[in-house]
């Protein structure tokens, strides 16, 4: 047998495998069921208006203040409202002179609903069956196992490819420029590209994916993710809460970057208020939505951890898919117009945007994937990573 074949033959068993899961995820005791239509109940709002998107998702336009992250147990008694922005806002220290100044020649993505989006007052919430409501939370479980992919060493299924600025510091935020891939992954695999927050088992993340599994098609979407004390979960479900009306934080991203041809980015970035300590999700600048600091035990005071690069997931033994750009990284070959980026790679401290201090440490688990810090190149482009590779591994 051929080893194309055997790959095939078990990747398909596979898939058998985690259809059966399924399954028997969806084979719910009676108490089960009733929670579940509880959450769908808590998740699927009265709408003040529906949208639906050329690709078929559908997003109900949702009272601000009825959106899912108020069913959050902590965030009953709250003082939130539509109009909430930071108290501060980041400034950045003067660049370095460099003697080249390098230009980051990426076309920004496309995002956002169609139709000027929701009504002013309401958020966008992607609407949710009850097969979709099973599936994000086996994705969610399977995702907050993996969280944490260093302190298993040989984590089955699991590879990585980022950088990690883990100095005595406290982080007040994390950023950057991410090209955007569209690569090849089927359920239940995954590829990731995102920058990071971390303190200890608590994290928050923001980038982009394609989890076929998760939204049931191969495009690449926006995702956050959240792992907050005993609570984890993809984007709007426990506890972040929403503010435009017009980028939902689970929406397809289009166009993508193409190997050697258009590259498109996107920018990111999670911050922290020097007075609420509450963290600000912004996207091109723009602040989408927020972290309460109540929902969290370590990171509701600061993060230990910043990082950028990506991540992958395929079942043991099934080849892994490829990450970044999905094409063979070599440091001396690094290029942006070929390979994933996050470019202007910075973090905040004390409201102050910064490059990374030295001692930047570059990790991937198999010689598959790689990562690359260059430091601030200067220009437009600051502090540059390069990340990615074929996929493969097993």
């Amino acid at each position: 047998m051929g080893l194309g074949v055997l790959l095939s033959y078990l990747l398909v068993c596979y898939l058998f495998f985690y259809c059966k899961c399924m399954e028997g995820y969806q084979k719910l005791s009676k108490e089960e069921d009733l929670e579940l239509e509880e959450q769908l109940k808590r998740l699927n709002k009265p709408t003040v208006k529906s949208i639906t998107t050329k690709y078929g998702d559908i997003y109900d336009c949702v009272d601000f203040y009825k959106q899912p992250a108020f069913d959050h147990p902590l965030l009953k008694n709250h003082n939130f409202h539509p109009e909430m922005k930071p108290t501060s806002t980041p400034r950045r220290v003067s660049p370095k002179k460099k003697s080249r100044i390098p230009k980051l020649d990426y076309k920004p993505v496309r995002i956002g609903l169609e139709g000027g989006g929701c009504p002013l007052g309401t958020v966008p919430i992607r609407r949710t069956v009850k097969d979709e409501l099973i599936t994000a939370k086996f994705h969610s479980e399977m995702h907050a196992s993996k969280v944490n992919p260093l302190d298993v060493p040989g984590f089955p299924g699991v590879h990585y490819c980022f950088a990690s600025s883990q100095a005595a510091i406290d982080y007040d935020g994390v950023g950057g420029t991410l090209s955007v891939w569209n690569l090849p992954a089927q359920a239940p695999q995954y590829t990731v590209g995102r920058i990071k927050l971390r303190n200890g088992d608590e994290s928050m993340e923001v980038g982009w994916t394609v989890n076929p599994g998760l939204y049931g098609d191969t495009r690449t979407h926006l995702y956050i993710y959240t792992n907050a004390s005993q609570s984890h979960c993809y984007n709007a479900q426990c506890g972040y809460v929403h503010l435009n009306p017009n980028v939902p934080v689970d929406s397809v991203i289009d166009p993508v970057s193409t190997y050697d041809g258009e590259i498109y980015s996107i920018d990111l970035s999670i911050y922290q208020d020097a007075a609420t300590k509450d963290w600000f999700l912004k996207v091109f600048g723009i602040n989408i939505g927020f972290w309460p600091h109540k929902i969290f035990t370590n990171l509701g005071n600061t993060a230990t951890e910043a990082e950028w690069g990506g991540e992958v997931f395929s079942p043991p033994k099934i080849p892994s898919p490829p990450a970044g750009s999905g094409h063979l990284l070599l440091s001396d070959e690094a290029d942006t117009s070929r390979d994933a980026v996050s470019a202007n790679s910075h973090i905040v401290v004390n409201n102050t945007i910064m490059d990374p201090p030295d001692g930047v440490l570059e990790i991937a688990d198999d010689t598959d994937y790689a990562v690359f810090d260059k430091g601030d190149v200067g220009g437009d482009i600051h502090y540059l990573i390069f990340y990615g590779g074929l996929g493969g591994a097993t």
